[in-house]
């Protein structure tokens, strides 16, 4: 519950601090919203990303391929089985997140889009789009907001990757290490003891070498 507990509230706080950088972004740098989408209206390289079917063939089944792909890797992903079935401590929480989680991915995901015009319209465009909520802040003076952007970031990344080695540690001990174990004559006599501490070195060795083999992979 400790877990789970520190990654709300980290989600709460990368959800304040981007609504904050989008607020900046868009009554900082800019008049309003509205102001923001004419400027990037009159602006034809950026205009054009907002066009569809126009110079080019929009790339349909390249882009119903990929939301496609983001739908299921929120249901399927190991992270998201780990926090909704073997983290969850009572059924009614899923009443709460039914609503709570589709609301969360709305709002962390309404100003990307602005950011992004705002970033191109600022750099101009063949920028580097990835940098923007950094860039921003910090070519307009704000080094604190930037701080605070570049610390929930770095927050996330780190809960992602706690939450992911969690439950593909438990994933390796029960479907790899165990039968295995459960195999072999000697550890058959004693498993029906006490078998927690073991549990908990095998999944904690596991974290280990996902960790490592992250690393050698990078």
């Amino acid at each position: 519950e400790g877990m789970v507990a520190a990654i709300a509230f980290e989600s709460i706080v990368q959800l304040l601090a981007f609504l904050a950088l989008a607020g900046f972004v868009v009554y900082g740098l800019f008049d309003c919203l509205g102001d923001l989408f004419e400027r990037a209206q009159a602006v034809e390289a950026v205009n054009r990303l907002l066009r569809f079917g126009q110079g080019q063939p929009f790339a349909y089944a390249q882009w119903a391929g990929l939301t496609l792909l983001a739908m299921l890797s929120v249901i399927f992903l190991p992270r998201q089985f780990q926090v909704m079935v073997v983290e969850n401590v009572d059924e009614r929480h899923l009443k709460r997140a039914v609503w709570v989680f589709p609301l969360y991915l709305l709002l962390i995901n309404l100003f990307v889009l602005p950011i992004a015009l705002g970033g191109l319209l600022h750099f101009g465009p063949g920028s580097d789009a990835e940098g923007f909520v950094l860039s921003l802040p910090l070519a307009s003076g704000h080094g604190g907001l930037a701080l605070l952007a570049f610390v929930c970031g770095l927050s996330a990344a780190t809960g992602m990757v706690i939450v992911e080695a969690i439950a593909v540690s438990t994933m390796v001990c029960n479907d790899l290490v165990m039968p295995l174990l459960l195999r072999t004559r000697r550890f058959g006599a004693r498993a029906a003891g006490d078998l927690t501490g073991l549990l908990l070195l095998i999944r904690r060795l596991a974290i280990l070498a996902i960790l490592l083999l992250g690393y050698l992979y990078f």
